[in-house]
């Protein structure tokens, strides 16, 4: 008999148990755990964008420890559409496990198609199988029978799911909204929810990411005017920087172009990759003739042009940074252009976007940004879609998903409010244990469930001590000190003062203070060897009081001169007479 290895809490065969690995308390890193029968599957496999509070992170991804200790009880991974934080972390599950099979709607496989990581030649490496599904089809794996359910969001082809248990019916809507006027006219798919709801649903898991707006949500349409008259008026190139797996704003942005006599040129390997899948589904429709190339910008007249990009990943917050500060690879704005950020300011970066609005003014650059401006509209389904979809399931138990903590609590209490009764309401936390288990559903526990910090280039798991390190260098900088000192501790070469990563450095003061800075270490040395520590009968000189002495005097001089407090560091080498050359 198989059993799954929590670590925490003895999970009964015959019981239901779903464990949330990212999404609770925070915005993507969607991965839900589902087992019975010593059986898993897993839903969606997301990844997040880090704030600023993260450097030298760029994503953050599930932890897979919990899932590599019960790798043998994998069946198969269930993925709902095409978002970063929904299967954004699937090349990385694919990295750390045995994944037999991966099901998808029809754009998410032929996005994945498009890296090179599901190569058929890599699939059949890895032991994995990419299908694609059919909606309103089940699907038998193991004890579960799942069927994809159509919803409205941003991107083609998206659904929820229907999971059939030995206990009862989970229904997981993944990210949606009811979207009356859907750009693909693909409509939520009211009808069989309603269906699924008649029959006694177990449990609802349900993204709360909306639940702070009242109404409804704006349907994915609802932006083409406003994109279009601020394109249309651009006196020259017109940058639209959006999330690099929005099918549908693509589409129109294609149509607005059309119809301004554009050309677009699409920046960003996500948006390309993006743009390639949906043609190939029949999700973006346009007349090859639009598109442009890089090369064809310096020959194209300035208001023929527009630009959709994209950052890495998909996160438009680091491609429009990148334009701001002059260092993005492939593309420059110049004055006269307009720069329209058509996409969300995930949390603890708006700080950041007023930094980078400012830039773009200096540079006489016209920004556009946001809701309040019409080039935005939210892909998650407000108040009254969120009791919709509660009226339309009927849920026994319910689980607020994919949200930061207020969402979550507030999706909880609406909930309740709503008439679910509050001991039947589960606002879980990443890595805890729902049970079910003949019908009686509780916590019994939580798994490893800490996000794994991911630095692209490197290729590295970030440890949290490098972030603190990292924190700490860029805001107050770093100073180092060296010289070099004979064997009786007199100076032969130094001190140098070289220093980094502070805003403290291109401030006017630190020539003076460096200056004097000099002045201070010097001054140091001298009275550390007329006080005569370091000095030994018969041995060299000892460099470790010179060295506390230096840092200390470095530390006082940059407080009282700048008010800065930098990480100090004091190389002193030795020049023993063994060393030194022969005259």
């Amino acid at each position: 008999m198989a059993h799954i290895i929590t670590g925490d809490g003895e999970l009964k065969y015959d019981s239901l148990s779903v464990i949330p690995l990212g999404g609770q308390n925070e915005l993507g890193r969607m991965l839900w755990v589902i087992t019975y029968a010593g059986e898993i599957i897993l839903v969606d496999a997301g990844a997040s964008y880090p704030s600023q509070d993260l450097p030298g992170v760029d994503l953050l991804l599930p932890n897979t420890n919990f899932l590599e200790a019960n790798k043998a009880r994998i069946q198969a991974l269930l993925l709902t559409n095409g978002h970063e934080e929904h299967c954004g972390a699937v090349q990385y599950l694919l990295r750390h496990l045995p994944i037999p099979r991966i099901l998808a709607p029809r754009f998410v496989s032929a996005f994945l198609r498009q890296s090179a990581e599901f190569s058929p030649e890599k699939l059949k490496e890895a032991g994995t199988e990419l299908d694609t599904i059919e909606d309103r089809t089940r699907y038998e794996i193991g004890p579960f029978s799942v069927e994809w359910i159509r919803v409205n969001d941003a991107v083609a082809d998206a659904c929820g799911l229907s999971i059939g248990t030995p206990e009862g019916e989970i229904v997981y809507t993944s990210s949606f909204k009811l979207d009356q006027t859907p750009v693909d006219k693909r409509l939520l798919d009211v009808n069989r929810l309603a269906e699924i709801g008649d029959n006694n649903v177990l449990l609802l898991i349900s993204a709360s990411a909306g639940v702070e707006s009242e109404g409804y949500t704006d349907s994915e349409r609802s932006v083409g005017n406003a994109l279009e008259n601020h394109i249309k008026k651009a006196p020259g190139r017109a940058f639209v920087l959006m999330s690099g797996t929005n099918t549908h704003r693509l589409q129109i942005l294609f149509d607005i172009a059309r119809r301004l006599d554009r050309k677009v040129l699409l920046v960003g390997e996500v948006l390309i990759r993006t743009a390639v899948a949906a043609a190939i589904t029949d999700n973006l429709k346009f007349d090859r003739n639009l598109e442009a190339q890089l090369a064809d910008l310096k020959a194209l007249p300035d208001n023929q042009v527009l630009v959709v990009a994209t950052g890495s990943e998909g996160d438009p917050m680091s491609a429009i940074a990148e334009l701001a500060n002059g260092t993005h690879r492939e593309i420059t704005t110049k004055a006269g252009d307009v720069v329209i950020f058509s996409a969300d300011v995930i949390p603890g970066r708006s700080r950041q976007m007023a930094v980078i609005l400012d830039q773009f003014l200096a540079q006489g650059v016209q920004t556009v940004q946001g809701p309040r401006q019409r080039v935005h509209v939210a892909k998650h389904a407000s108040r009254e879609e969120l009791k919709l979809m509660l009226s339309l399931v009927n849920p026994r138990y319910f689980v607020p998903t994919f949200g930061e903590g207020r969402h979550i609590m507030h999706h909880a209490q609406l909930a309740i409010d709503w008439g679910v009764p509050p001991d039947a309401v589960f606002p879980l936390k990443n890595g805890e244990i729902l049970s079910i288990d003949h019908g009686i559903a509780g916590i019994v526990g939580a798994v490893e469930a800490q996000a794994v910090l991911v630095n692209r280039d490197q290729g590295e798991r970030v440890t949290t001590f490098s972030v603190n390190e990292r924190r700490v260098l860029s805001m107050e900088g770093v100073v180092t000190i060296s010289l070099v000192v004979d064997e009786n501790g007199h100076i032969l070469s130094g001190p140098l003062v070289e220093a980094g990563g502070s805003a403290f450095l291109s401030s006017p003061e630190w020539q003076d203070a460096k200056e004097e800075l000099t002045g201070n270490l010097l001054s140091a040395h001298r009275k550390l060897l007329d006080s005569g520590k370091g000095k030994t009968e018969g041995a060299p000189f000892d460099v470790t009081p010179l060295r506390s002495s230096l840092r200390e005097t470095a530390l006082k001089t940059l407080r009282s001169r700048l008010q800065a407090k930098p990480t100090v560091q004091v190389m002193v080498q030795q020049a023993l007479a063994t060393m030194l050359p022969r005259q």
